[in-house]
């Protein structure tokens, strides 16, 4: 065959090879029978006090302007961050998005290329894999320690190469809920060459009560090569509505916001961050429920003798009882959905988020039921 006969494929083969990412089942999606006419989903990490309710009224508030390009940027979304954050960082160093999973995306594209690497450090967000496969990239793992979950810094720098561009690290960690101690999240990114960058998720700071804990602005401010990763899905209770944001040195989020996309966020979106971002009464009733549903829980899993992992964040990893092949579609039959950790590389145990009392209460039932 000579080359005016040879095939040309217009598809990317890494992109072909790769698996997409997958996530929790919404309620929708669910084919599991209930006998319960109520069916709590205790299954992705969301706010089960709801939605800020600031932001439900800024959206009912601009319903009329849905006609229009109500803003062309999100200069005022950033400045309300910047002013949220006490102006320690500046309006420029947020990147706005659609969701924290736009924003993974946005920053592969601008730093991942076949050929080059990232790091990441199992069990945690598997979406990091994806995204870094999809973009024709080698994706390093370098597992936190055994059972304790914590970060292995002397692998990570070892499995540092040339061609290494990111470093992903969830603090609170998903599934295990665990926090990376300061002394290590201070010994890796006081080590890390220039060429590389830690992409810091700290989507459920808001839950972490240890004072044994960084957050990505403590490194930013030094001039760090730090991304920090933040969302509305969580103690906002904005899931729905996919808002997320990023921020870094002004050099990087520079570079970040000449590849994103225009007219990026919609303007009930933008409305809701912005109102959200003014409701502390509802942030402190979630931190404050979360708290106190995570001691009641505890309590309860340790009576039962199961075992857990202390989490500082909105959800609890505990041993499952029996098989999850078995053990989640009976908690469903109960009108509980959680979720199945394999899919995290955690084999046999399970992730509940923390909810209202009563919603803590139907998931204990429902688990005493199914414990053989």
């Amino acid at each position: 065959m000579d080359n005016a006969e040879k095939k040309i494929s217009p598809f990317k083969p890494f992109v072909l090879k790769s698996t997409p990412y997958k996530g929790g089942v919404t309620r929708g999606e669910n084919k599991l029978k209930s006998v319960s006419d109520r069916v709590v989903k205790l299954s992705s990490n969301e706010n089960l006090l709801g939605p800020s309710p600031m932001a439900l009224e800024a959206i009912r508030n601009n319903l009329h302007l849905l006609n229009e390009y109500t803003y062309q940027g999100d200069e005022i979304f950033r400045n309300a961050l910047s002013e949220h954050a006490h102006h320690e960082l500046t309006a420029d160093q947020f990147i706005t998005a659609n969701s924290g999973m736009e924003l993974l995306d946005l920053i592969v594209r601008g730093f991942l290329d076949p050929g080059l690497e990232c790091i990441t450090s199992s069990p945690t967000f598997r979406a990091y894999r994806n995204f870094g496969t999809v973009q024709g990239a080698t994706v390093v793992d370098v597992p936190l320690l055994g059972e304790s979950f914590e970060l292995n810094v002397k692998g990570i720098l070892n499995a540092i190469t040339e061609n290494t561009r990111l470093v992903f690290i969830t603090n609170p960690n998903n599934p295990t809920g665990t926090v990376m101690a300061k002394l290590r999240t201070d010994e890796l990114i006081t080590n890390l060459p220039e060429h590389v960058i830690v992409v810091y998720d700290e989507v459920y700071f808001h839950y972490v009560e240890t004072k044994d804990y960084a957050r990505a602005v403590d490194y930013i401010k030094t001039g760090k090569n730090v991304i920090g990763l933040n969302s509305f899905s969580k103690v906002y209770g904005l899931a729905g509505i996919r808002l997320g944001y990023a921020f870094s040195t002004p050099e990087i989020a520079a570079y970040l916001n000449k590849i994103r996309r225009p007219f990026m966020i919609n303007t009930l979106t933008m409305e809701a961050g912005l109102a959200a971002l003014k409701d502390t009464g509802h942030v402190k009733a979630t931190q404050q429920m979360n708290a106190s549903g995570k001691v009641w829980l505890g309590k309860q899993l340790d009576d039962l003798k199961i075992r857990y992992w202390k989490s500082e964040a909105n959800f609890i990893m505990f041993r499952s009882p029996v098989a999850n092949e078995i053990f989640i579609p009976k908690m469903m039959e109960q009108g509980v959905m959680v979720r199945p950790c394999e899919g995290f590389d955690v084999k046999g145990c399970t992730r509940v988020t923390i909810g209202t009392k009563e919603d803590n209460e139907t998931f204990v039932k429902a688990l005493k039921k199914n414990m053989s």
